[in-house]
């Protein structure tokens, strides 16, 4: 259950603990919808630009395979598991589980859309243009998604 603190918002006691099973579903629930959201956003939002980008073809054989497709969706559901769990840690640290995801979202978004999109900017492959719009649909989709996980751990 829950306490209610002098500031009005609630609080689970420090030894509050949130189910690994629970975790890990919400987990691969966040990072499916990272997938379809980063999907939708690439393909409506930043298609002209992604459709401008000539990648080298040495990697054509790899990227016509089952694994490539399966590999590429690996890094969101990865990214859903670590939204999950840090927000079950970061809860007792703040006076809600929405100012805990909020600091998730961020965190993870900087973690890994930088390291991603900046060094592929950075290589080469992509323009920096698109690298920062990308960073950019990283980090508007991260924050309602970590919102929704924090809401659904919160949940009984």
């Amino acid at each position: 259950m829950h306490s209610t603190v002098s500031s009005g918002t609630s609080s689970p006691p420090s030894n509050q603990l949130y189910p690994l099973t629970r975790i890990v579903w919400i987990g691969l629930l966040v990072g499916f919808l990272l997938n379809l959201t980063g999907w939708l956003g690439n393909n409506l939002l930043l298609g002209r630009l992604w459709d401008a980008v000539t990648i080298p073809d040495y990697s054509a054989a790899w990227r016509a395979t089952l694994w490539r497709e399966l590999f590429s969706l690996l890094p969101d559901f990865l990214y859903g598991l670590v939204i999950a769990w840090l927000c079950t840690r970061l809860r007792p640290a703040y006076a809600s589980m929405a100012a805990s995801a909020l600091r998730v979202s961020i965190a993870v978004s900087l973690a890994g859309g930088i390291t991603t999109y900046f060094a592929i900017a950075n290589s080469g492959f992509i323009p920096w243009r698109l690298a920062l719009a990308s960073f950019g649909l990283v980090l508007v989709t991260k924050i309602p998604l970590a919102l929704l996980a924090g809401k659904l751990l919160e949940r009984k």
